[in-house]
């Protein structure tokens, strides 16, 4: 029997959307790989109610309470069936690296284990309300790790929150290549939930050519690329999407990065060697992609000597190409 279920998910990077025209069928799709720090670790077990501990616990009991409130409603668990969580750790909300569907299906995956519900993911993201309806990204890192791509959604689904879109690609990443991930000093209000919403209905439309562009980039550069290892010809096909996307949602999130500090720490990175270079979704979150560990120890290094002052935190880890990592005790 199962007492305790320990779940720690990878974030996300999201390299942004490959069409943000739609007049092919399908509107957004993208790629983006699962890394293994920073995480969200939490602890669930057993208990007759709920109990919340840890991290932020007053805040995340309002998620926990509703996806067990659904579950009875669907009468997969009994009035006095619950669950004690701990928060040991939280990835960072609203910086760009998925923090809030890695919590949401860490807590939906440990208590369908936990109580062997064998509920399928499309269906426990649904329940959870993590499906994200531009994005299924975040979904396949939790699940599958490694590189990911999505299809996005089809055009008569533009508007359907309900509809998650089909990973199309799934690879693991050399072990030997490294992220850096650069959290910036950022002071402007981040752009999520109904300020998101309201970003995609009023940007224009991308043309057919950038977005013709996005797609050849990833099917015939960073496909090909990540089976032959060539991380060379990965992160100089990446960089043109990033440039067309950051470029595209300058409007919107006022310049190329959203935080004022991005392109003063990139121009660090890239003038250091590192190959790929871009922002995470909405950001602030940065990255940068070298070859190995020791060169990321370099220029994390030159980093901190020359922009300390403008940046929070720098972490240098790997892809997960697992996804989440779910542990269980008796």
């Amino acid at each position: 029997m199962v007492f305790l279920i320990q779940i720690k998910t990878p974030a996300r990077i999201h390299f942004g959307q490959l069409d943000l025209n739609g007049d092919l069928g399908r509107i957004y799709g993208g790629s983006g790989a699962a890394i293994v720090e920073p995480y969200t670790l939490i602890k669930v077990e057993k208990n007759s109610k709920l109990e919340v501990e840890g991290l932020k616990k007053e805040k995340k009991k309002l998620i926990i309470e509703k996806f067990l409130s659904d579950l009875k409603k669907r009468k997969l668990l009994t009035k006095n069936q619950g669950v004690r969580i701990i928060i040991e750790s939280l990835l960072p909300a609203h910086y760009g690296l998925g923090s809030g569907t890695q919590f949401g299906l860490a807590v939906a995956e440990g208590i369908n284990k936990l109580y062997d519900l064998k509920l399928e993911p499309k269906e426990l993201a649904q329940i959870v309300d993590r499906k994200h309806s531009r994005s299924a990204i975040g979904f396949g890192a939790f699940y599958q790790g490694g590189f990911i791509v999505d299809a996005g959604r089809p055009i008569s689904d533009k508007n359907n929150d309900q509809y998650l879109p089909p990973i199309v690609y799934q690879n693991k990443l050399p072990s030997e290549w490294r992220f850096l991930i650069i959290i910036p000093h950022f002071k402007k209000e981040k752009i999520a939930g109904k300020k998101e919403i309201k970003a995609f209905n009023e940007i224009e439309k991308m043309s057919v050519q950038k977005c013709a562009e996005n797609a050849h980039h990833l099917l015939l550069g960073m496909l090909p690329a990540v089976e032959e290892n060539n991380i060379d010809k990965f992160s100089s096909h990446l960089n043109i999407i990033e440039d067309n996307v950051s470029e595209y949602f300058s409007k919107a999130q006022g310049g190329k990065y959203s935080s004022k500090h991005a392109q003063e720490i990139i121009d660090l990175m890239v003038n250091e060697g590192v190959l790929a270079r871009g922002q995470s979704s909405w950001g602030p979150a940065l990255y940068g992609l070298v070859e190995n560990k020791e060169k990321a120890k370099k220029i994390k290094l030159k980093l901190q000597e020359k922009l300390s002052e403008k940046i929070n935190e720098i972490h240098i880890t790997k892809a997960a190409n697992n996804g989440a990592e779910i542990t269980k005790s008796v």
